[in-house]
This record gives structure tokens, C-alpha cells and sequence, in this order.
């Protein structure tokens, strides 16, 4: 293990990453306060010798750093990421996913040096692999699918350069084209830059549904992309005029199901609509998975393989329900969470073995074997990789489970016992100015909101205050200013969005669903979130990010004031 902390070293460093390489290269960065937020000592104890762990001081080091490498694949202020030995002959950011603190835990940056190991086998040989076209003619899953050369020779498929998020059964049709490195018998396809400028506004395209909620449709149009949130009134037609009020989102669309869309652009955001969408026009194909091949989503195929439950665990739901029930109902609505607690840990033991078996085969890869081997090899890798992929995705889901049911019970426990977090609220006359005041109450309810072992994970980051934001609280009572705190609480820790009750989106300059974002002369952007659901008269909070993701809190509103 090595520490970076000159320019002259990060250049060096830089190059290195861009070259040939035995080992994936784990780089972890310092905060601001010279410290690693992801400790290199348990990063590089884990790994053993299956990855190379450097560390790298934030600031002359790192801006050195981004001068070498392609844009959007460095590291700073306290993020890590871990680049595969064949980095350099694919630069692209999304092989070497950012891990940030708090947003993700150690254990996704040892996962994603373990999964690389699969590359080490294309490093050794690529000075003699080539790129060549072939036609798909079997597809058979993660293994044994066969495409044919333009000189007829037959070659196996592989998935060994493609991201853990595309299946290579989704990115192959028989009787279609396909692009990839052949290195003796082994083809291996690349996947495909990710690029939204060929859809414009206005288009039909496809989409894919991978998550149904309450109040919103999540589709997927293409899987390294960001998904696209749709609200209500993209899905339901007339849902701005109160009609159809009776129908469920879950009516309408189910996960899996790949649907028409209306693509509705502004700048270089792409949204989507479910509503008015011509089914007669031509659709603008969707985008390819692999290079060279064919779009990944074709009208009247579902992905119904494996079929998802959509639980409704919103606050809604659970709080809202019955706000007369005694605690102790309460308390019986989240008894899952013990079952749920222990899943996750059984599924912390099955990837704990998955990465046993990834080390095992890196010292075998380095080893140096015969090439019937190597196959033997690449084909258990890949099926680890897809396995690890599933368990991570099965832990992730159990732990928002639980991080979920444990934010309802303690909105439930605020709900029942208003007079708690009332109680120590202070009054405006005890402080020098407003700001003070503010900033007390709000600190007052990080401590009461935010549970002990999440207060390292979710901390009060940088905030500012409104010029008219303490006014727009001064006339709350002692209920409605602690659900203000809470709200505010949720938008400077940054868990807002993880919060489904709270209805994040961004404020229009109308109420339309084309109406342009509501945007300050500086380039700060206008949030609003729900602050009560279901009560007369409910406040929502206004809120504006600015350029760098700072936040100033703007007013507490009622539900029908929809200015800045």
C-alpha cells in the first residue's frame, strides 16, 4: 500500500492507471480533514494480494490526478474507486464506479476490485486480441453463445468486459450483429456509450418499467443510465384536474413490462410521459447495450423472468393509516424488521464466500494456467460476478428495508407524541438574530430525528437560511414547526430523496407538466417537498440547490403556494 501526495507522484500514478496491469488499482481519497472515510488498511487486508490499494491526498495530488485521466474517472474529497487492469483500453467512467461516503459502504469498493479480477485474463493477452464483427447465432445466457465470424469461423461469447448491471442475453439476438475483442476462441463484446442526444423532444421511444410505487413509475431507458422518475400526472392522463383520482399507478404499469414513452426534454435533462403517446408513429430505437449490436428493448418483449412484489412501505401507508392507533400498533407493523435483519446478515455470509471464490480464482488467473483452464476459469467468473451482482442487489434491498421501517416507526412515535419534540423548542426572542435561532432548532432535531448509529452516515452537511425562511416559521404551532424541523432536517442530511411521503420534485414556473423548472439567476435550482400529507391546509417545503449542492432553504408554504 502506497500514499500519493504530490503532483508528481499523481501524474505518475495517472499513467500507471492507464496502462497494462496484473491487478485492479483500488485509489481511496483523503476528506478535507486529511482523513479516509474509506479505511485503505481494511480495504487492503480484505483484498490481499488480489488488487494494488493507493491512497491519495486530496487537493495538489488529486487536481494533478484529473489532469492525466479522461474526464469524470478521478477521485477526491474522501471518494474511492477501484480502476480493472485493463483500464487504459477503455477509459470510460462507469468501469470504474465512483463510491462516495455515506451514499456507499466499504464493502461496495472491495466487491467492485473483486469483480475485476474476471479482466486480468484480457490484460495478459491483449496485444494479441483484435476487433471483429460477428453474426449472434445461440443465445443461451451467461455462457455458451455462439456467433459466427465474417470468415465462418465460430466463437464463444462472452460477458467478460460488460458491467454487472447488463446481461449479456438481454445485449444478443439471433441472426444479428454484434461487435468485440477476439482473443483465440473468446469473443468479447464491449458495452455501448451511453448517449441520450439521438432522442429529441418530443419522441417515442421504448422504455423499460423497473420499479412501481404509490406515487411514481421508475423506467429504465438504458441500465448503466439513471432511471427516469415519472410522477402521477406522466402516467395517469388528467391527473393535474383531479380526474381519474380511483386509478392506481400498479393499474397501469407493472415492472418489467417494456412500454412506449414520450420523450420531453429541457436542456440536456431527458424526462418521459406515458401520456399522449402516439401509438401510431415510428419509435426512435432505443439504445444498444453492446457496440454493434441491436437495441436492447423491442415492442411486445417483457422481462418477466423474474417477477418483483412492489410492497408499499410509504409513510402514508404506514403513519397515515391510522393516526388514533395506540404505539404499541405501531410498533407490530414493523415486526418484520427482525426477520428482515437476519436475511441480511445471511446474505453478508453468501457474499463473504462469493469474495472468497473471486480471491481464489485472482491467485489461480496469476498462477498462469493452460487455456482449457482459463476458459474453465472465465466461465466461473462470470457466474460469480452475475451472483455477486444479485446477492449485493438482495443486501441492498434488505437494508433499505429495514433503514425504511425504522424511519416509519419513528415517524409514527413523533406522530403519537407531539408533545416530546415540541417541548424543547425555543423561542425566537431567545436568540440574537433569526439565523441563530434556526440553526439551533434545526440542529435540535437532527439530534432527535436521526438515529446514533446513522448520525456518522447522515450528517447536517452545509446549509444556508432564506432571507424569508424564518418568517415562514415563526407562525407554526408546536406541531406543525416540528414537522417543519423534521422536513428540514431530511433536505440538509440529504435522505430526502430516499423518502417517498415527502414527494421530492422540482418547482415549475407553472402548474403545467411542460412548464419550464424554476431556476435562480445564479443557477440554483427550486426543490419542493411535502411537509404533512393527507391534513388541510398541508405546508411543503421550498428549498434551492445551489451549483456544488448547497442547500438554502427558501419558505414553509401551504400546499396551493407554489412561489419560490
Amino acid at each position: 500500500m502506497r500514499h500519493i501526495d504530490s503532483a508528481a507522484a499523481a501524474t505518475d500514478l495517472g499513467y500507471e492507471i492507464l496502462g497494462v496491469r496484473r491487478r485492479p488499482l483500488v485509489l481511496i481519497s483523503s476528506d478535507s480533514d486529511s482523513t479516509f472515510p474509506f479505511d485503505p488498511v481494511v480495504v487492503h487486508r480484505e483484498l490481499a494480494d488480489a488488487a494494488d490499494v493507493v491512497t491519495i491526498e486530496t487537493g495538489e495530488a488529486t487536481f494533478a490526478l484529473e489532469r492525466v485521466l479522461p474526464e469524470k474517472t478521478h477521485v477526491f474529497g474522501g471518494a474511492a474507486r477501484s480502476y480493472p487492469p485493463d483500464f487504459g483500453a477503455a477509459p470510460e467512467w462507469w468501469r470504474s464506479v465512483l463510491r462516495f461516503p455515506g451514499r456507499h459502504d466499504i464493502e461496495d469498493l472491495i466487491d467492485d476490485a473483486l469483480s475485476q479480477v474476471i479482466s486480468l485474463t484480457e490484460a495478459r493477452e491483449h496485444d494479441r486480441r483484435s476487433w471483429e464483427t460477428a453474426t449472434v447465432e445461440l443465445v443461451s445466457g451467461t455462457t455458451g453463445n455462439v456467433a459466427r465470424l465474417e470468415n465462418g469461423t465460430r466463437v464463444m461469447v462472452n460477458a467478460d468486459l460488460l458491467p454487472a448491471q447488463i446481461r449479456l442475453e438481454d445485449a444478443l439476438v439471433v441472426g444479428a450483429g454484434v461487435e468485440g475483442w477476439l482473443s483465440g476462441r473468446d469473443f468479447s463484446p464491449e458495452a455501448a456509450d451511453v448517449d441520450f442526444a439521438c432522442f429529441a423532444d418530443g419522441d417515442v421511444t421504448l422504455a423499460r418499467v423497473v420499479k412501481v410505487t404509490e406515487h411514481r413509475v421508475y423506467l429504465a431507458l438504458h441500465p448503466l443510465a439513471p432511471e427516469v422518475v415519472l410522477r402521477r400526472r406522466d402516467v395517469v392522463a388528467g391527473a393535474d384536474a383531479g380526474e381519474n383520482s380511483d386509478v392506481h399507478l400498479s393499474d397501469v404499469v407493472s415492472v418489467g413490462q417494456t412500454l412506449r414513452a414520450r420523450v420531453c426534454r429541457s436542456g440536456a435533462d431527458v424526462r418521459l410521459s406515458l401520456v399522449d403517446v402516439d401509438e401510431a408513429v415510428q419509435i426512435v430505437p432505443p439504445l444498444s447495450l453492446v457496440r454493434g449490436g441491436t437495441p436492447w428493448l423491442r415492442e411486445g418483449e417483457h422481462d418477466i423472468a423474474v417477477p418483483t412484489a412492489t410492497v408499499d412501505f410509504s409513510s402514508d401507508a404506514l403513519v397515515e393509516e391510522d393516526r388514533s392507533a395506540p404505539l404499541q400498533q405501531s410498533l407490530s407493523d414493523v415486526a418484520p424488521t427482525g426477520h428482515l435483519a437476519d436475511e441480511v446478515r445471511e446474505l453478508r455470509a453468501e457474499i463473504m464466500e462469493l469474495r472468497s471464490a473471486f480471491a481464489r480464482l485472482a491467485r489461480e488467473l496469476r498462477a498462469g494456467t493452460d487455456l482449457e483452464t482459463l476458459d474453465r476459469l472465465r466461465d466461473e467468473a462470470t457466474t460469480l460476478s452475475a451472483e455477486l451482482h444479485r446477492e449485493r442487489a438482495k443486501h441492498a434491498e434488505g437494508a433499505r428495508m429495514i433503514a425504511r421501517l425504522t424511519q416509519e416507526l419513528r415517524e409514527a412515535r413523533g406522530a403519537r407524541e407531539p408533545s416530546d419534540s415540541s417541548a424543547s423548542r425555543t423561542s425566537r426572542e431567545h436568540w440574537p438574530n433569526a439565523e441563530a435561532w434556526i440553526r439551533h432548532e434545526v440542529e435540535n432535531a437532527w439530534a432527535l430525528r436521526v438515529a446514533a448509529s446513522d448520525k456518522l452516515r447522515y450528517p447536517l452537511r452545509e446549509y444556508r437560511i432564506g432571507p424569508r425562511f424564518g418568517e415562514s416559521i415563526e407562525a407554526l404551532d408546536a406541531a406543525q414547526f416540528a414537522k417543519a424541523m423534521r422536513a428540514v432536517v431530511d433536505v440538509a442530511t440529504g435522505r430526502v430523496a430516499e423518502i417517498p411521503s415527502r414527494d421530492l420534485h422540482r418547482l415549475r414556473e407553472g402548474t403545467g407538466g411542460d412548464d419550464p423548472y424554476v431556476v435562480r439567476a445564479d443557477g440554483a435550482k427550486c426543490w419542493r417537498a411535502s411537509i404533512e400529507s393527507n391534513a388541510p391546509s398541508a405546508r411543503r417545503l421550498h428549498y434551492w440547490e445551489l451549483p456544488g449542492g448547497v442547500v438554502e432553504l427558501s419558505r414553509v408554504v401551504l400546499h396551493d403556494d407554489f412561489s419560490a
